[in-house]
């Protein structure tokens, strides 16, 4: 890794173009090799490698670190070929600057030893590097399908394992649950974690396929996506995966439609469906949840997190905090067990305290305001905007019952959202593209950066705004932090509710 790493050092000493316009043989080399989208396909791949990671079950691979490589001719394919955003810069949305708020403030709280400042960089480096290779609609979508297909293809991984094939080799983890399928690598190796992540191919699928779709799409594309994802997740009997999946496809049916469709799909889901729900396996305990003892250990964890957010205003530090619990099991008692709190809500409370769960879900508010407030102007905008409406949706519900709060998912989903309010952005002006193709690359290490990096809003002047398209909001303002802090006390109040009365 060390040569690797100074092989392609000198490489990004020669990024800066040439005064004359002319390139490098060495830049000439990696545009064509990129092939006009080598930070496009470079997203795409290490999108593969965050849900397949063959590293856990290829043999030869393990223990390889896949992604530093990856990460640095990603960027290096991402400068040469200057087609980053159309707005460009690296702080310039709402999103970028909550995201700097997050990483600093995780910085600043984490005990030395935690190691948070390099570990949370390269979770924010994928942030920006993913928002600028999605430069067009036709990316984001296109990023999208890959995302559902890799969605489908752990589906697919999780079916064959009940017939007898074991790809990933899982099958030591799923008799250690009982049957329940879990795959062999770190982002599937349980049931949960594994139902949770295929769910979301089912409204994701419905978005891109039969949603104003072919005819192929609507008659066999999504049927079979929603028979391959239904299966696995069967499979997994996740209760909290049956149950984002039942919100979800409730979601589809009320997002978009008359008042009257809402109001009858609200009341057919809660009559209609969640007795359905009941049918799935273990869904019967749901009515006495206090009698199970993976219910048990989980509030036990809650109420020792709620313990440690109140004695610590700003947390105990990035990813420090530790439910340990004594339980007894026969005769026998385990004492200082360690016992996760099944909660991404729950963990960043306990780390972050208060104000880190408040930036934790002001990120996603940029997010999801981004999206709410987007006036699509064609179908291809439209899907792009209510399926990663679905995706942080699904993210949050399930933040409740999974950890993932300091997942890589995370960052990407803000990134795609980021990546569309810069593209709406955007098109409130008219462009030259002639300037746009010959603009200059300018490095965000170099001193010029600074005016990159913080270009002023009125950088467009003497463009003409498109009267078709306004701009969406471009700074965090009163709103978001409203909108963050009553987000923050409603999360900590319901988490107060549920140990109260669950």
């Amino acid at each position: 890794m060390a040569a690797l790493t100074q092989t392609i050092a000198p490489a990004l000493g020669e990024l800066s173009e040439p005064s004359d316009g002319s390139l490098s043989g060495a830049q000439a080399s990696v545009l064509q090799a990129a092939g006009g989208g080598g930070a496009f396909r470079f997203a795409l791949l290490f999108l593969s490698i965050y849900y397949i990671r063959p590293q856990d079950w290829v043999p030869g691979l393990a223990g390889f670190n896949i992604v530093r490589p990856i990460m640095l001719l990603w960027v290096l394919a991402l400068v040469m070929e200057r087609s980053r955003s159309p707005l460009q810069g690296w702080l310039r949305t709402p999103h970028d600057w909550a995201m700097l708020f997050l990483y600093s403030y995780v910085v600043w709280n984490a005990p030395s030893e935690a190691g948070a400042k390099m570990g949370m960089l390269s979770l924010v480096v994928f942030y920006y590097l993913t928002t600028h290779a999605l430069s067009t609609w036709e990316r984001v979508l296109g990023y999208l399908k890959v995302w559902n297909v890799l969605l489908l293809i752990l589906a697919a991984f999780g079916v064959l394992l009940t017939l007898g094939l074991d790809i990933t080799k899982g099958q030591e983890m799923t008799d250690y649950y009982q049957g329940r399928i879990s795959l062999g690598t770190w982002m599937a190796n349980n049931p949960n974690a594994l139902g949770h992540t295929v769910v979301v191919a089912i409204p994701l699928s419905y978005l891109l396929y039969f949603w104003r779709g072919s005819a192929t799409g609507r008659l066999i594309i999504f049927p079979l996506c929603v028979a391959l994802v239904g299966w696995c997740a069967l499979e997994t009997e996740s209760k909290g995966a049956f149950l984002v999946g039942g919100i979800l496809t409730m979601l589809l049916f009320v997002v978009g439609r008359p008042r009257w469709v809402q109001i009858f799909v609200v009341i057919a889901s809660l009559s209609a469906g969640m007795g359905a729900l009941k049918f799935l396996p273990r869904m019967e305990k749901m009515g006495d949840l206090r009698s199970d003892d993976g219910v048990q250990g989980r509030l036990m964890a809650w109420e020792m997190a709620q313990t440690a957010m109140e004695q610590n205003t700003t947390g105990v530090g990035w990813r420090q905090f530790i439910a340990l619990v004594d339980w007894q099991e026969g005769n026998y008692w385990h004492y200082a067990d360690p016992k996760s709190t099944h909660s991404s809500i729950v963990q960043i409370g306990a780390d972050l305290g208060k104000y880190g769960l408040f930036i934790w879900l002001l990120v996603l508010w940029t997010g999801l305001r981004t999206l709410i407030f987007l006036k699509a102007r064609n179908d291809t905008e439209e899907r792009c905007r209510r399926a990663v409406m679905s995706m942080l949706t699904a993210y949050l519900i399930s933040g409740w019952m999974i950890n993932r709060e300091y997942h890589t998912e995370y960052y990407l989903l803000v990134a795609l959202a980021a990546a569309i309010h810069r593209l709406n952005i955007a098109r409130s002006f008219e462009s030259d593209p002639d300037e746009s193709e010959n603009a200059p690359v300018i490095m965000p290490w170099s001193v010029p950066a600074l005016n990159y990096m913080f270009q002023p809003e009125d950088e467009n002047e003497g463009k003409q705004p498109n009267s078709k398209a306004r701009p969406l909001w471009n700074k965090l303002n009163w709103i978001d932090i409203s909108v963050g802090v009553l987000a923050t006390w409603a999360f900590i109040e319901i988490w107060d509710y549920i140990l109260k009365n669950l």
